[in-house]
């Protein structure tokens, strides 16, 4: 048995009533269909259960969530739009520690049920990323390995590592020749001897806009426009410090972009920031956008790895490899957009990986 953990909404009052699931899914499938009939399918809702929930929310808030129009489709009202708006934030923010609580709760109830099969715990710092999210929750399933998960900053990560604060650090490392400049800032702290390297996947990275695209933007330059305003992702991030070397060498003054110094700490959140039109551009991989049908514009791909203590147990290792040899989840994560897990769980040394 597991217990999985959930954010739902309800209202307060008199009347309180929790907020069908189905609607936030139906409001999305509105803003990316234009069509309640196509919506609706997407939902696994028939048309009159569609139209019924829309309505009966409309109702309940005074004001239409959606507006359908003879021969125009049907498009969010600013109601609508800010519903949806705010489910995504709070599930950007959210649901990854949610997922993480559950895990760690999952765990310990294991433990003390099967007190026998209580395993080592493995502490992993790792860089956000879904592939890791999903190496988690089938670490979980499995039982092989207790994955102790918390998200900071590749390089953050690195260093931790190698002070030995924790077992495993997940990185990403750019390809080309944009990595030749950022070799040193991350082999500083990888010790061929004491590490090894094992793959999860190649991803895309770029500039992420609302889907019409209005301010034009075809590539960074573009973000030193003064009518686009940006979000950006903290210090230390490897999103950030892959930026940072891509506006020096296309030497972008980053003073000139405006809200460059504005951070969120994950590619979902800010994506949802853009979405929300609360900036008009971040820059993140190609899975957030398309999780917000945003427009992506692909800039750099990257090798994301697990830089693992050679010390650890064989055991230990192995289980890693398989879980990310395995079907599950190279299945799941082929199928995001800009990834590839053709060779997941492969091991590659310290000079290989950075050559």
């Amino acid at each position: 048995m597991k217990i999985d953990l959930e954010i739902r909404w309800k209202t307060t009052g008199r009347e309180a009533q929790e907020f069908d699931p189905r609607l936030f899914m139906l409001l999305k499938s509105i803003r990316s269909e234009g069509s309640l009939q196509s919506a609706a399918t997407l939902t696994g809702v028939s048309y009159r259960h569609a139209w019924g929930l829309l309505r009966d929310w409309g109702n309940r808030f005074g004001m239409p969530v959606a507006e359908l129009e003879r021969g125009r489709g049907t498009k969010l009202t600013a109601l609508g739009e800010k519903l949806l708006w705010a489910e995504q934030e709070i599930q950007s923010r959210f649901a990854t520690g949610l997922a993480s609580a559950a895990a760690d709760l999952n765990k310990e109830l294991y433990t003390i049920v099967h007190p026998r099969h209580r395993s080592k715990k493995i502490r992993m710092y790792a860089s956000n990323d879904l592939a890791i999210t999903h190496l988690l929750k089938l670490s979980n399933e499995s039982g092989g390995i207790n994955l102790d998960l918390q998200f900071h900053g590749s390089l953050e990560s690195l260093r931790l590592l190698a002070g030995d604060h924790c077992d495993v650090a997940g990185f990403h490392f750019p390809a080309g020749e944009l990595s030749m400049s950022l070799v040193p800032m991350y082999r500083k702290w990888i010790n061929e001897d004491k590490n090894q390297l094992i793959l999860v996947a190649k991803r895309q990275q770029g500039l992420m806009t609302r889907a019409d695209n209005p301010h034009r933007i075809r590539q960074l330059r573009d973000l030193t426009k003064r009518s686009v305003c940006f979000v950006n992702r903290q210090r230390e991030s490897g999103t950030r410090t892959i930026l940072d070397e891509l506006l020096k060498q296309g030497k972008i003054n980053s003073r000139n972009i405006r809200g460059y110094l504005n951070e969120e700490f994950t590619h979902v959140a800010v994506a949802a920031m853009v979405a929300s039109g609360a900036v008009d551009a971040g820059f993140g991989i190609q899975a957030a956008a398309d999780k917000f049908g945003l427009n992506f514009i692909p800039v750099v791909e990257e090798n994301y790895a697990l830089a693992v203590n050679r010390d650890k147990s064989s055991e230990v290792i192995n289980a890693l490899k398989g879980i990310l040899r395995s079907k599950p989840f190279q299945d799941e994560i082929n199928s995001l957009p800009g990834y590839n897990a053709q060779y997941a769980g492969n091991e590659m040394t310290v000079h290989e990986f950075f050559l």
